[in-house]
């Protein structure tokens, strides 16, 4: 569907309560079904689950500047995405860079916005300068080698992207993590690598704004993604609950966290 002049890759699934929900950098639809650890399969049906592929990602157009990939344009794209598909209030919710697109949501649209699911918050703040600084290499080597040649780089130290106890406890589907990254060219990745580089969280002052009922899911062994980020939030928020895994275990419970918080909701 056409969504701020780009052609959207959307999926709706069920009726009922409204979860729209946005993958990670370089992550797709496709890739969170093959990596499967949000049991999406098992979502019920009497909540409407509504997935999308990020601009840039998976089977959805890509945009020419590095600056149309900040999380607040981001944001735009998943309220853009609420109003095509027929909704006015909804739970936001996301990983990574879904999550911080979920964030800057409930900033633009606080009225639209019932309550938010953020997992794996990412860098924020004094620990985004250095994440900064990754994603100026890697959008220089994405534009130099294209997603195909990335993504194997990539494979061979998975470790890098996940935590080593996920990897260890997922070997039959953590390649699907990489299917993502596989279709994305040369300048659409260089792009959305330098636009990473140029976003940050909110300040912890406008946070302080947003009184939703939030879960926040985070786990250990991932410095993209550190527990401290998480930890922040749910200091500075009110009305939040948190979850940290450190070993596969724990995270095996966030599709039922998922569930309930959304049953919760209704």
């Amino acid at each position: 569907m056409k969504i701020n002049s780009l052609e959207f890759n959307v999926e709706v699934e069920g009726e009922g309560e409204v979860l729209v929900w946005g993958h990670g950098l370089t992550a797709s639809i496709e890739s969170e079904d093959l990596l499967d650890i949000f049991q999406w399969h098992k979502f019920s049906k009497e909540a409407k689950l509504v997935r999308y592929d990020a601009r840039g990602h998976g089977k959805t157009q890509a945009s020419n500047s590095p600056s149309d990939y900040h999380w607040k344009n981001l944001a735009n794209d998943m309220l853009s995405v609420a109003n095509e598909v027929g909704v006015d209030t909804f739970i936001a919710g996301g990983q990574s860079m879904g999550c911080a697109t979920t964030i800057y949501s409930a900033m633009l649209a606080p009225k639209r916005i019932k309550s938010m699911i953020l997992m794996n918050p990412p860098t924020a703040w004094h620990t985004r300068a250095e994440q900064g600084k990754l994603y100026h290499k890697l959008a220089t080597v994405g534009g130099l080698l294209g997603g195909r040649i990335l993504a194997k780089l990539m494979a061979r130290k998975p470790e890098r992207l996940l935590p080593a106890w996920l990897v260890a406890a997922k070997k039959e589907n953590i390649q699907g993590v990489f299917e993502g990254i596989k279709p994305i060219k040369r300048k659409t990745l260089s792009n959305l690598f330098k636009g990473a580089a140029l976003t940050d969280l909110p300040s912890k002052e406008e946070l302080k704004s947003i009184n939703l009922p939030t879960l926040i899911l985070a786990w250990t062994g991932d410095p993209s993604h550190p527990v401290e980020t998480a930890t922040e939030l749910h200091q500075i928020m009110a009305n939040t609950e948190l979850y940290i895994a450190d070993k596969y275990s724990d995270l095996q419970h966030w599709p039922q966290l998922i569930r309930n918080f959304v049953a919760k909701t209704q």
